[in-house]
C-alpha cells in the first residue's frame, strides 16, 4: 500500500470509508506495525549476538541504512572515483517556465516535468506570459530557486574539494 497517494485519491477513499472499513484499516495498520516491531526486535537480537561473538554487521553482509546515508555525502567513495566537477548555472528569468497549481504560481524545476504537467491539463508558460496577478511571485520563486542552487553547488564543491585535496586536483570556491 503506497503511503504517497494523490490527494484526490485520498479524498475519494475517505468518502467511501465506513466505520467498519475504518476498523479494518486500523487492524491492518496495527498488524503491519506489529510485524515491523518484530522485525526490529529480530534485527536487534542478531546485532547483539554478532557483537557477543566478535563480528561486525558488515562482516555478516548487513549494512545499516543510517550509516550508509550519513557517510555518503560527507566522505569520498571508497574506490576514489573522480566526482563530476560542479558548474554553477545562473537562473535567467527570461528562460524559466512557470505553472499554476492549486491557485499558486510554481517554478518548473526540470523540463522533464513539463510533459507530465501538460498531460494533467496544467499550462506551462514562460515568465513573460505569466498572469499579472502572479507576477509578484516570480522574483520570490527565482530567489528561492537560486538559494537552493547555491546550496547544492556548495555541497558538490565540498565533495569535489575533498577529492581534489587527496588527488591533487583544482580546489574550487564556494558561492
Amino acid at each position: 500500500m503506497s503511503l504517497l497517494l494523490d490527494k484526490r485519491e485520498l479524498k475519494k477513499a475517505a468518502r467511501e470509508l465506513t466505520l467498519a472499513k475504518l476498523n479494518d484499516v486500523l487492524e491492518t495498520l496495527q498488524s503491519v506495525l506489529a510485524e515491523r516491531q518484530s522485525e526490529l526486535d529480530a534485527i536487534n537480537e542478531i546485532e547483539r549476538l554478532a557483537r557477543e561473538k566478535g563480528f561486525t554487521m558488515e562482516q555478516l553482509g548487513y549494512k545499516q541504512v543510517q550509516e550508509v546515508v550519513a557517510s555518503t555525502p560527507a566522505s569520498v567513495s571508497s574506490d576514489d572515483k573522480k566526482p563530476v566537477k560542479p558548474k554553477f548555472k545562473t537562473l535567467n528569468k527570461d528562460s524559466q517556465y512557470f505553472y499554476v497549481e492549486n491557485g499558486k504560481l510554481q517554478l518548473l524545476r526540470t523540463h522533464t516535468m513539463k510533459k507530465g504537467l501538460q498531460d494533467r491539463g496544467i499550462d506551462v508558460v514562460p515568465a513573460a506570459k505569466v498572469d499579472k496577478k502572479f507576477a509578484k511571485d516570480i522574483e520570490r520563486l527565482l530567489t528561492e530557486a537560486t538559494e537552493q542552487a547555491v546550496a547544492n553547488f556548495n555541497q558538490k564543491v565540498a565533495i569535489w574539494n575533498a577529492w581534489a585535496a587527496a588527488n591533487g586536483g583544482e580546489i574550487l570556491q564556494s558561492r
